[in-house]
């Protein structure tokens, strides 16, 4: 697949128009589709997330790209904060979401719609990824990771961080989503979002993980 060849607008509006709406949230796509970011340079990372619908009504006309990576902020900061601990630039990143439409709430708190109109936006996402079949993945957020893990596997980003209850911190034994365990059928790291990397549990685990990944994809 050329990811050149995609079409995003025609692909995500015949999505949309194949989806059942659900009234306790519904699709909203007259705030437009958001495409990925395409990084400059050769890609070296792809990062998912789940869609761009922040709660904010007004500021979803500001959203070109997907995780705002166009502008400056706290959320490309934080990108940047991964990247350079991978060694790589933002250039080097592809980034997309696993929904490119806006809902009329943010989407985590009903999951149940997600799941429901999950299948055909995988479609699609997999167009993205075969692009890029040797690329390193990585996940933003909990609500991300519960759609993409296969029943009975882990849905909690702490667990792969290797939490411990009792310490409240990492004894570093670290995990990722391996390809038999997702609906990617591809090996993905799974990152909190960048509000929780302040959390005190995250914020001192991160460069460890981020070492984890590297001794993954070298």
């Amino acid at each position: 697949m050329n990811i050149a060849n995609l079409d995003f607008q025609k692909e995500v509006r015949t999505i949309i128009h194949k989806l059942p709406q659900y009234t306790n949230n519904l699709i909203q796509p007259e705030f437009g589709i958001v495409p990925p970011f395409f990084g400059k340079s050769d890609i070296k990372l792809i990062i998912i997330g789940q869609d761009p619908t922040i709660r904010n009504v007004e500021r979803r006309s500001n959203i070109s790209v997907t995780l705002n990576l166009d502008k400056n902020g706290a959320l490309r900061t934080y990108i940047e904060r991964i990247c350079s601990s991978l060694g790589i630039q933002l250039d080097n990143v592809y980034a997309t979401n696993v929904f490119k439409y806006f809902y009329a709430i943010p989407p985590a708190q009903t999951l149940d719609v997600l799941q429901a109109h999950l299948n055909y936006n995988l479609t699609l996402l997999s167009k993205e990824l075969s692009a890029f079949p040797n690329c390193p993945i990585i996940t933003l957020g909990e609500p991300v990771l519960k759609l993409l893990v296969n029943q009975g596997n882990p849905d909690i980003v702490r667990y792969y961080w290797d939490y411990d209850k009792k310490t409240k911190s990492s004894n570093g034994k670290f995990h990722f989503v391996s390809a038999n365990d997702n609906k990617l059928a591809r090996d993905f790291f799974p990152i909190c979002h960048q509000p929780s990397i302040r959390k005190d549990f995250y914020n001192k685990t991160f460069d460890q993980y981020m070492s984890f990944i590297n001794s993954k994809i070298r």
